[in-house]
């Protein structure tokens, strides 16, 4: 399984890593190396010589570089290693670059910004497809110089296919290395990426290399000679070779000596030598293919230099002759970047620059794309240079949905290029804020906004300027700031009735968040009506979303649930894009899921869902609020995958309030299913969220998850004191959507206590609740739970658990049987009281929660009446037998060779979860690839 001893010379600890992660590609593993070291230290011949290995077996050879001056062409790297051009063949791979290029389908142009990431989307899937066939290898060279979409690109691969037969390989430089790179680097690390540093050849590894170049070893004056290559590879092959090539060397008993001891410095000054023999015209043409890049087209380099394509091949023989330049298919190609690095640095800056700036004219008149040669403008250009500055504004517009960051960088060097004082000064500054809110950079773009804003500006940026700032405020939860500034807008600026409409109803959001669902219900009723004046039925949507969050914070889910059907048919019949970002189909989940629709909710979600695979606006709220529905009815196991896939999801956007709700109801479970030290881990973050002064809106679910923990511990007082402090919080704020959650335990615990004042204040404060939504079962059944521990009376009780039974719901359920069955026993209704607790019992088995179940045992045994230890669902530890269901035709489906997109999207879920679930099916089978997956599922079936 070793490398090609050609690639390793000099090498003895590399070889044995090399062999290791083919290996394990072999085996149907996951592997990411990162190879790491100077120009000329042998890294591309390190990877040819992996490569040479696998092109030996059934393994798909995937192979991308990255080129100076192409950092402004997004996915150029990935793009060029996965062949992903619209006149492809392969309709998949033109899909995607008719997606790049622009070209995509009609039903499939997204709002701005959304392309970036459904690229990575299919890119994902497309590699996952072949990584079923046979294993694959995705070679990234040079990612210093790669572009931030390629990088994205290569960190979802490894983040999301950790279960594929997949090897990555990227190659960088040490130095100098941008923030991307180095996210990059970071991520690949995480995620378990072997880092291999190539160090500089010893004396021997210098000997051995001598001896393979010259076919005998070297003797003692020409090893010195080559100890002052410091060990670089490519500069001591350039020494023999230059030596070699002038005739300076001779053999004495079986050694190669030189004949002199003169030797360049640099492999920089040994290039220069050779410029210094080649014909002028020759040098010129070389010189305008180094500005160009390390790999350049003929076309492009008879475009630049003014020559006819026929008299730049002339031309260039001499260099070919040289060794400077070899062929690469259709293009010219430095023998090494080394090489092309001397070329390039031999020009005095300001040739340079000129020519990077000839070279941007010549080729955009060419009809080269402005992406692509916007790099030549940016190191061409000069201060004042109001076409470049133009260029740079249209490229960074044409790259604002494909590759957001890249229009940032391009509007930040047209904003760099203005004279002090220009006219369009505040114009290209507007735009730099709508880039940065774009590229999802948002403090940046708020303090530009602000401080743009705050100083005399023209009228054409005013209402630019503060929509996207209301946006910025929003993506930050800065509420309060939000709610200023969309009333100084309202008061001041010239909105048209799209735009006034929009800054209404964020800022409707932002005062139900921020804790005045009451004024968020008034505003965003203002915005519904100046949508209906207006008469564009796309422009209702966005009020609509918004007051159904207003009146459903309140407590009136049944309008709550109204205002949400409308808003998803209006969006369903518009083609209006201006719908799009909200997910109506995600708001109306939530709608019915508060009314206890948990099966409608379960649908919309997962339509939802298969919106959002291309677009990733709502999916960390969509996996979520998905999960919690798995969590409601009691399908625990898939609960958690879930919980997990969408915090992870809402990491990645950087949503802590979702990360944190994530982590609330997976605590829950802990606490549930007795998993203690689980729940104390996951509690800790918890814990520090409610010590805040101020809490966050999703404080509810957060407190049931910590009081549940104290209790389970014999804390009640802990326990109360966090339910009681959330609950004030809430109702201060007429917000009841946590009542549900909070008012039975609380009132258990105030009794418990001794607060009789606060378990009768809370019980006033449910039935209130109930009032606002009698059409929905369980806040009913809340209401009367409390009055029946308030008064310690039977009847309402047993009408809240007639209530429960109807919906679906365990924990409610659970709870209402257990209360009542307290009730029961304390009006010496013993029997009546058992029956609750072995109907809570049973959910209880079924869910998989054994700590909880044990409490319930054990309070039947106080009734004289001893269950059977049935445990939970008794599911073994290993094997097929101790999959769920879902892991089942998750595996099932995979068996079938489908990828982690297609199983998701033919079950309603999202990749993220498939690829939990493969995650825990591995372990629980002792496998690690799905071809060892499939042999396991087609056995349990046969």
């Amino acid at each position: 399984m070793g490398v090609r001893a050609e690639g390793l010379v000099g090498r003895e600890v590399e070889p044995a890593l090399a062999a290791a992660v083919v290996r394990g590609l072999r085996e149907g593993r996951a592997c990411a190396l990162v190879i790491e070291g100077e120009a000329g230290i042998g890294k591309t011949r390190f990877v040819q010589g992996i490569v040479d290995q696998v092109r030996t077996g059934d393994v798909t050879v995937l192979y991308g570089q990255a080129h100076p001056f192409e950092r402004t062409r997004p996915f150029g790297l990935v793009a060029g290693a996965l062949g992903l051009n619209r006149r492809s063949a392969d309709p998949r791979r033109a899909a995607i670059g008719g997606l790049l290029s622009g070209h995509g389908p009609a039903d499939a142009a997204p709002t701005s910004g959304d392309i970036h990431f459904r690229v990575i989307d299919e890119i994902v899937d497309l590699l996952e497809s072949w990584c079923a066939e046979r294993p694959v290898v995705l070679v990234a060279e040079d990612i210093h110089w790669a572009d931030v979409a390629s990088l994205s690109t290569i960190s979802s691969l490894v983040r999301r296919l950790p279960l594929a037969a997949l090897l990555v390989i990227v190659t960088t430089r040490p130095s100098p290395r941008l923030a991307e790179v180095a996210r990059l680097l970071d991520d690949l690390e995480a995620g378990g990426a072997q880092t291999l540093h190539l160090q500089p050849l010893t004396s021997e590894g210098l000997s051995s290399l001598a001896t393979l170049v010259l076919g005998a070893p070297p003797g003692p004056d020409l090893a010195a000679m080559l100890a002052k290559a410091g060990g670089n590879p490519l500069w001591a092959t350039a020494i023999l070779r230059s030596l070699s090539d002038e005739g300076m060397l001779y053999r004495t008993e079986g050694r190669i000596e030189a004949t002199t001891p003169e030797l360049p410095t640099s492999v920089r000054e040994l290039v220069v030598r050779r410029l210094r023999q080649l014909p002028e015209a020759t040098l010129e043409l070389l010189e305008v293919t180094a500005v160009l890049g390390d790999a350049v087209s003929l076309r492009d380099v008879a475009a630049v230099s003014g020559h006819p394509k026929g008299e730049v091949v002339r031309g260039l023989r001499d260099a070919f002759d040289a060794q400077l330049l070899d062929g690469a298919g259709d293009r010219v190609v430095f023998r090494h970047q080394v090489v092309h690095d001397a070329i390039y640095q031999h020009l005095p800056a300001a040739a340079r620059r000129l020519l990077h700036r000839e070279a941007a004219a010549a080729l955009v008149a060419a009809g080269a794309d402005r992406l692509d040669v916007a790099d030549h403008l940016l190191l061409g250009a000069e201060r004042g240079d109001q076409q470049a500055i133009t260029w740079l504004r249209d490229a960074a517009r044409e790259a604002s949905s494909r590759a957001p960051l890249v229009s940032v960088d391009l509007v930040r060097h047209a904003e760099a290029l203005l004279p002090r004082g220009h006219r369009d000064a505040d114009l290209v500054a507007c735009e730099m804020v709508q880039a940065l809110l774009r590229a999802g950079i948002v403090a940046e773009a708020s303090g530009r906004a602000e401080a743009l804003l705050a100083r005399q500006h023209p009228d054409e940026v005013d209402t630019p300027l503060r929509l996207a700032l209301v946006g910025a405020l929003a993506l930050q939860n800065r509420a309060a700031e939000l709610v200023a500034v969309a009333q100084g807008s309202l008061a001041s600026a010239r909105l048209r009735p799209s735009d006034e409409m929009l800054v209404l109803a964020q800022e409707s959001w932002a005062l139900t968040y921020s804790g005045d669902p009451v004024a968020g219900e008034a505003v965003a009723n203002r915005a519904l009506d100046i949508a209906g004046q207006a008469g564009e039925a796309a422009m209702e949507v966005w009020p609509l979303t918004a007051l159904l969050v207003a009146v459903g914070r309140q407590g009136r889910y049944g309008e709550a649930l109204g205002h949400a059907q409308r808003a998803a048919d209006l969006a369903s019949r518009s083609p209006d894009l201006r719908t799009r970002p909200l997910q109506p189909r995600f708001f109306l989940g939530l709608a019915l899921f508060d009314c206890d629709l948990v099966n409608e909710a379960r649908i919309a979600y997962r339509e939802s869902l298969r919106d959002e695979f291309g677009s990733g606006w709502w999916l960390s709220d969509t996996l979520t609020a998905d999960a919690e529905v798995s969590f409601a009815v009691g399908e625990w196991d898939d609960a958690v995958l879930g919980l997990i896939a969408g915090g992870q999801a809402a990491q990645e956007k950087g949503n802590q309030l979702l990360v944190t709700q994530s982590l609330a109801y997976r605590t829950i479970i802990a606490t549930a299913v007795g998993d203690r030290r689980a729940a104390s881990e996951l509690v800790v973050q918890l814990t520090r969220e409610l010590e805040n002064d101020q809490l966050s809106y999703n404080a509810g679910i957060l407190a049931a998850a910590v009081a549940g923990v104290r209790e389970a511990e014999g804390d009640a007082e802990g326990a109360y004191g966090v339910l009681l402090r959330c609950w004030r919080f809430d109702v201060a704020r007429e917000n009841r959507y946590y009542h549900r959650w909070l008012a039975p335990d609380l009132v258990r615990l105030a009794l418990l206590l001794g607060h009789r004042d606060v378990a009768a204040e809370v019980t006033g404060a449910a039935q209130a609740a109930a009032g606002l939504a009698p059409q929905v079962r369980t806040v009913r059944s809340v209401a009367l739970r409390c009055q029946g521990l308030l008064d310690a009376t039977v009847e309402p009780m047993i009408e809240a658990v007639e209530l429960a039974r109807q919906v679906p719901l365990v924990v409610l359920h659970t709870g209402a049987c257990e209360d009542a069955a307290a009730v029961l026993a304390r009006g010496g209704r013993a029997d009546e009281a058992a029956a609750l607790l072995g109907e809570a019992l049973e959910r209880h088995e079924r869910a998989g929660a054994d700590a909880w179940a044990a409490r319930v045992r054990a309070l039947l045994r106080s009734l004289g009446v001893h269950p059977g230890q049935r445990g939970s669902r008794q599911r073994p530890t290993s094997g097929w037998e101790s999959l769920t269901e879902t892991e089942r035709t998750v595996s099932l489906l995979v068996a079938e060779g489908l990828t982690n997109g297609a199983v998701a999207r033919r079950m309603f879920i999202s990749p993220y979860t498939v690829n939990t679930h493969l995650r825990h099916v591995f372990g629980k089978l002792g496998i690690s690839n799905r071809v060892a997956l499939a042999t396991v599922a087609h056995r349990s079936i046969e």
